[in-house]
């Protein structure tokens, strides 16, 4: 079964992110939302997609934009809030960390 784990808050100053990573099967996604965006350049994060390369991270352009957040690392997948929808559905659950 497929997860979708929403990450709404910071790295930086929440255990969020560390526990998500700590769930995360093979099969999972994350998305980044909200205060999550920071994660596009955690520590954590990006040690997580070198040790799992097949892993999906999607971020909401639109809120990392809004936090002055960038990044030019190929393995995150922009989005739009219309695409959120559409990666619920693809999932057979989800769990939002915040």
């Amino acid at each position: 079964m497929a997860m979708l784990h929403i990450i709404r808050n910071s790295g930086f100053s929440s255990s969020a992110l560390m526990q998500c990573l700590s769930m995360n099967l093979p099969q999972d996604s994350i998305l980044l939302m909200d205060d999550g965006c920071y994660n596009l350049n955690h520590p954590l994060l990006l040690a997580a997609l070198v040790k799992q390369p097949a892993l999906k991270v999607y971020f909401i352009s639109l809120h990392a934009s809004a936090r002055a957040q960038k990044t030019s690392n190929t393995s995150f997948v922009s989005s739009t809030l219309d695409d959120v929808l559409e990666l619920l559905f693809s999932h057979d659950n989800s769990i939002t960390w915040s």
